[in-house]
Order: structure tokens, then C-alpha cells, then sequence
């Protein structure tokens, strides 16, 4: 099943996204804040990337930023609990599979997260025909 690495500044969040993913089948796992994600992200491949906007010292869109261009093929879904059109746009331009308001509803973030990774797996198809 898919790795899935999850990012935030709140411990909580981290630990209530862990139950719910491990529950559906997928392989979590958590980072304090964006600096600890790129240091898993230096270890360990994933399939896709859930992350808060709203952190510090490095916010949600630099980590974006920097994963897209790094990992280009990961999805990201960008989670935020402050709903606004710039910051969707944003993430949308950075390359963000998805964007998800806090609180979500299971069924939403379920939905994305599947969404998220079909896509993925589409580009993977098609650059393994392409090259094959």
C-alpha cells in the first residue's frame, strides 16, 4: 500500500491522521514540522506528501516549493485550516495534487488521498511506456 509522509507543527493532528491512515491500509508516517519532512524525505521514498500550510519556521508552500522540485513525481495535498483562494492557488501553481480545509471530513481527505495517487500512478504508466 502506498507510504504516505505526514507534516505538521501539531503533534495531535500527526497522531489522528496516523489512526485514521494505518486504519485504511496506507503506511504513515510523521514529521514535526516541514525541516524533519525533508530530513525523512532524504531516507525514505513516498508516495505522497500531506502537509499543513500554516507552520513555522518554514511554512507548508516552501516545503511545497522545494519537494516538487526535488520529488517531482510525489503528490502532495496541502491541508490548511484557514480557507483562502490565494493559498489554493498557490499550491495549485506549486504542484500540489490537492488542497483540503481543516477540519476535513474523512470521506473528503479519503477521496483526495485516492485521487492523489491514481494521478500519480497514470504519470508513472505513462513515463514507464514512454521509456519502455
Amino acid at each position: 500500500m502506498a507510504r504516505i509522509l505526514l507534516v505538521d507543527d501539531e503533534q495531535g493532528i500527526l497522531n489522528t491522521l496516523t489512526i485514521l491512515l494505518k486504519s485504511e491500509g496506507f503506511e504513515p508516517a510523521a514529521a514535526l514540522g516541514a525541516e524533519k519532512a525533508l530530513q525523512i524525505l532524504m531516507e525514505e521514498e513516498f508516495d505522497l506528501m500531506i502537509s499543513d500550510i500554516r507552520m513555522a519556521p518554514m511554512n507548508g508552500m516552501e516545503l511545497l516549493r522545494i519537494v516538487h522540485e526535488t520529488y517531482p513525481n510525489m503528490a502532495v495535498i496541502m491541508l490548511t485550516a484557514y480557507g483562502q483562494v490565494d493559498s489554493a492557488i498557490e499550491a495549485d501553481q506549486l504542484g500540489a495534487s490537492a488542497y483540503v480545509k481543516k477540519p476535513f471530513r474523512t470521506e473528503e481527505l479519503l477521496m483526495a488521498i485516492e485521487k492523489a495517487l491514481d494521478y500519480r500512478k497514470l504519470l508513472s504508466d505513462q513515463a514507464n511506456n514512454y521509456n519502455g
